[in-house]
């Protein structure tokens, strides 16, 4: 028979943001310690509030799996001695397993015979492992911060005041942080705190919910939009709902209640975006759209409670509200009086970072490595410049102080105020971009290329004063700024390579800063090429393709682009269906593997092959069909065909290998045949390192 179980761990008030990841973290919690202890189950469901974990394990099993097991013991030849008595090997092992030694089996092996036993396992009530479990879960729990409250020193996110554990009606007994479990949870704290008995796992849901608390996050997020439509019912308009704040809200309240409000229209004259951020940002309150897409002067609020007191609430709603929007137009008036591009000097006065100097040493730096690009490629050059003079100005606005995430679009509001034509303006607004590794690009080539400036210049300054990225700590974001840059040529076809940008940004800092400038170049491209690795397999490529391809240019030290790049893989993707491309690839290793053990054993090979010491028939024909390919050799004019080329080398190699001793004991005749395959390696690397398949 099968019975549900629950778990709640009742506390005080956690941080939001905590709560998305913990859900997660607890259901793997909750199925792995079931799994280890052999317990059958349904269904896991985690369930989160503000003030609540709860864990529900549908029909789980009455007992613990039982199981017939063999446990493997010492080799007979060691538990037993010359005379056929057990050593103090064998009896120790018997010992431990409870058994006497006589009683232990032969088992033979292909490492030799050993002694087993056969034991059975399993076969507890579940009501006596689950508390266990359960302790195990609540003290696993992981958390970015913990605190400890009493004199237990257990840490948790917040102070654990109550814990529910039930296995269908029977109350299970755990402690932990000197808390007993028992059968009670507690109603909505801010309407009564009642104190409410949980008679089993099926009735915890409805009984929360008779008490103004929905415990079930998704029926929380559902409720909290099926109430601010049909609040805003009677304004005509409706919400954008924006998924992070609708988040955020789920896991701020237990019995979500919209309350519909409104500001002075006046305020409608500040710019939508900063309305809305401070709306949305700072109060988390919702705005409500007109039907004319417009924003209206009306906006929601989501109170943690049931619908009483309307409008002592919406009277509280509204003075926030009207404070915070009273002082964005204060900044946003102030911010006006000047104009963006006479703040560009001003930058002078904040530090970017530390050893780096500050924005303004940014700026130029960035002026400097766009107009280097300039002699590469035909961009627009001026009105490059005139981007990169504006672009990070607004870091000095009362605006963005306020509000840090509008730097960039309150700069290009500023701008079009100062009558900056729309194509600067939009570069001010989209050098950003991306804001997250999958976020929108910047569209124009002028927005591209100064983010592409801004992002290397960040993460070769950063890289310089040893802010490199470790493990899964990344305080600057450097991993996001790189994924930016390679989306942003590939995806835009920019005819420019990534190692361009970091040589130039590299030469813009001052020599005292980098000691080696090699060691510095090479560390970012790795981390680019990282990050490479990770883009082209979200595209469907294989990781072997990835690294076939980009091992050559990598040791090298060649310049490619990305679309180049892609070609390649593209080509080889298409390639590895071909009937004879594996066996080339089998063949291919097996030259290079010769190559890496005359490297190792120090033997110089010669920088060509001499026609005249090439003896047997099949040498000569491998070393006329390389050459005939690399004649006319052009792969970058088509990269499948080049591959299809290759792939005619793959008999002559295969004959050459049959027939050919390449180590041979005539040191002239052997060197000139690791020539041969030096030479036949080379001519595959112009492409790729096909040994890196599998």
């Amino acid at each position: 028979m099968v019975k549900n179980a629950l778990l709640e761990i009742y506390t005080e008030e956690i941080p939001a943001n905590f709560l998305p990841p913990v859900i997660v973290n607890i259901r793997e919690l909750t199925k792995m310690f079931l799994d280890e202890q052999k317990l059958g189950y349904k269904n896991v469901t985690v369930w989160a509030t503000p003030r609540r974990l709860a864990v529900c394990i549908d029909e789980l099993e009455e007992k613990v799996k039982e199981e017939t097991v063999d446990v493997m013991g010492p080799p007979v030849r060691i538990a037993k001695d010359e005379k056929g008595e057990f050593t103090k090997v064998g009896l120790g092992f018997a010992n431990t397993q409870g058994v006497k030694a006589e009683s232990m089996q032969v088992k033979t092996t292909p490492k030799g015979d050993y002694f087993y036993i056969t034991k059975q396992t399993g076969g507890q009530d579940t009501s006596k492992v689950l508390p266990e479990i359960f302790t195990k879960i609540i003290t696993k729990i992981y958390f970015p911060k913990t605190m400890c409250w009493n004199n237990s020193k257990f840490r948790f996110a917040r102070p654990i005041r109550s814990l529910l554990a039930l296995y269908g009606v029977k109350p299970l007994k755990l402690t932990v942080a000197g808390i007993k479990s028992g059968v009670f949870t507690y109603g909505l704290y801010v309407k009564s705190a009642k104190k409410i008995k949980i008679t089993a796992p099926e009735k915890y849901v409805t009984a929360l919910r008779n008490s103004y608390v929905i415990v079930d996050q998704q029926v929380r997020k559902e409720t909290i939009k099926n109430e601010i439509n049909q609040a805003i019912k009677k304004t005509g308009g409706r919400v954008e709902f924006e998924e992070k704040l609708l988040e955020e809200i789920t896991f701020l309240v237990e019995h979500p209640t919209a309350v519909l409000c409104e500001f002075d229209k006046n305020f409608l004259n500040l710019p939508e975006i900063v309305i809305t951020t401070c709306l949305e940002k700072k109060q988390k309150f919702f705005p409500i759209i007109g039907k004319d897409g417009k924003l209206t002067n009306y906006f929601v609020g989501v109170r943690n409670g049931a619908s009483e007191h309307q409008e002592i609430v919406r009277d509280g709603y509204q003075k926030v509200a009207s404070a915070r929007l009273k002082d964005a137009e204060f900044f946003y008036q102030q911010d006006l009086k000047e104009k963006l591009e006479t703040k560009t000097e001003k930058l002078k006065g904040i530090i970017f970072q530390q050893k780096l100097g500050t924005v303004y040493d940014k700026v130029e730096r960035i002026d400097k490595m766009l107009n280097y690009i300039s002699t590469i490629l035909p961009i627009n050059k001026d009105e490059i410049h005139r981007v990169v003079m504006l672009c990070k100005n607004d870091l000095l606005t009362n605006i963005v102080f306020e509000y840090p995430e509008l730097q960039g679009v309150i700069g290009a509001i500023y701008a079009r105020q100062n009558g900056v034509s729309e194509e600067i303006c939009d570069a001010v607004e989209k050098h950003y971009l991306p804001l997250s590794a999958q976020g929108n690009l910047p569209e124009s080539e002028t927005a591209a290329f100064v983010s592409i400036a801004d992002k290397i210049d960040t993460i070769t300054g950063d890289f310089a004063v040893g802010l490199i990225p470790t493990g899964s700590a990344d305080p600057y974001g450097l991993r996001r700024q790189a994924i930016g840059i390679l989306r942003i040529l590939l995806e835009n076809n920019i005819n420019v390579s990534p190692e361009i940008f970091i040589q130039a940004a590299i030469d813009n800092f001052p020599s005292a800063l980098i000691k080696d400038k090699t060691a510095l170049y090479n560390s970012i491209k790795t981390f680019l090429w990282q990050r490479l690795e990770v883009i082209f397999e979200e595209k469907g490529y294989k990781i072997d393709e990835i690294r076939a391809v980009l091992r050559p240019i990598t040791q090298n030290q060649k310049a490619m682009t990305l679309s180049r790049i892609e070609d390649i893989l593209t080509a080889l993707k298409d390639i590895r269906k071909s009937p004879d491309f594996e066996p080339l690839t089998a063949g291919f290793k097996r030259a290079n593997n010769i190559l890496k053990q005359s490297d190792q054993k120090k033997i110089e090979i010669p920088a060509a092959v001499d026609p005249v010491k090439l003896t047997e028939p099949e040498e000569i024909d491998l070393h006329s069909q390389v050459a005939l390919i690399a004649k006319d050799f052009k792969p970058w004019e088509n990269y499948l065909e080049a591959f299809k080329k290759l792939v005619t080398l793959r008999n002559p190699i295969d004959k050459f290998f049959d027939k050919v001793m390449v180590m041979a004991e005539d040191t002239s005749l052997r060197d000139n045949r690791l020539a041969l395959l030096q030479e036949t390696i080379n001519l595959f690397l112009n492409v790729a390192d096909i040994s890196q398949l599998q």
